[in-house]
């Protein structure tokens, strides 16, 4: 009995040490557990007496994961994800599929229509539950074990999280967007210093896609020159204030956009859009799920579409 009670324990020990490196605090830790912060503190010193080293160590006010903090965390993140996915798949094997995906409007839009009809299609009684966020949100709530999948964006400017799994699927080229007949369309081929004498419109800062296009204007000399008049998170905002007469936009954009609006308005507006990927190159997407997560049949459905496609 003690022996099943040990490890049981360990599996708790582990959970503690994971919400501790994901959170950044025991506090917070804690309240993610539903335990007192004074147990997670003692799960991480119990771990840290069976490996014989620091994990979690002070610093000024708050705390510091140690090395070996990082490399036990990464090595016990699929086996925890595992053991706790285990009764999710079991129940979905015997009862209607549920899917639960966080992933930004265009990709909801462009990327995974396929994916969801070709589900729909294998199971019939399926639930789907979408959830609207930019990239590093949705990323976010994967991590934090609030969705079962993500379908998201990911330069390496936002480093990999340790506990997720990466799969590339698809690329959406860096592009212009701009009134019809606007001047940066007709040029043969334009330069960013060309942006500075119109008024402009970017992705938030939130978005995985600005920190990268901020570090190409500014080694173009162009950042500090721009007109910003707007920032928002999803590119489909920018395409209805350009449309609107605002400005012009620079966004990455799925690969169909691009097709629709090259040589003519954009079905329905007034807009045109134009490839800047020789400039300012292409944003990757990714299928993401966390490491070591048991994979329902419905998900592998889902993944082998959005691969497939």
């Amino acid at each position: 009995m003690s022996r099943h009670y040990f490890k049981e324990l360990r599996l708790q020990q582990f959970r503690g040490l994971l919400a501790v490196v994901r959170t950044a605090s025991f506090s917070k830790a804690a309240r993610e557990l539903q335990l007192t912060r004074a147990s997670v503190w003692q799960q991480v010193r119990a771990l840290e007496a069976e490996f014989g080293c620091l994990l979690i160590e002070p610093a000024g006010k708050q705390i510091r994961v140690t090395p070996e903090g990082a490399r036990l965390a990464g090595m016990a993140a699929p086996l925890v994800e595992s053991f706790d996915s285990i009764k999710q798949a079991f129940r979905a094997a015997g009862a209607a599929a549920v899917l639960s995906i966080a992933t930004t409007p265009g990709c909801l839009v462009y990327e995974l229509r396929s994916a969801v009809e070709r589900v729909r299609a294998l199971f019939p009684e399926a639930k789907l539950t979408f959830h609207d966020r930019n990239s590093p949100a949705a990323l976010a709530m994967l991590e934090a074990g609030e969705v079962d999948i993500a379908v998201a964006a990911r330069f390496a400017e936002w480093p990999e999280k340790p506990a997720l799994e990466y799969v590339p699927f698809a690329e959406h080229p860096f592009a212009l967007v701009a009134p019809d007949g606007h001047p940066l369309l007709t040029l043969k081929t334009p330069a960013l210093a060309d942006l500075v004498r119109f008024p402009v419109l970017l992705p938030g800062v939130t978005t995985n896609c600005r920190p990268r296009l901020e570090r190409l204007l500014r080694e173009a000399g162009v950042w500090e020159r721009l007109q910003i008049v707007l920032e928002c998170s999803f590119p489909g905002s920018l395409l209805e204030y350009v449309d609107s007469g605002l400005g012009i936009a620079l966004t990455p954009l799925a690969p169909v956009l691009l097709k629709q609006g090259g040589s003519k308005p954009l079905p329905g507006r007034r807009t045109r859009v134009r490839d800047l990927s020789g400039l300012l190159g292409k944003e990757p997407l990714f299928y993401v799920r966390r490491k070591g997560w048991v994979e329902t049949p419905i998900a592998t459905a889902f993944r082998e579409s959005i691969l497939r496609s």
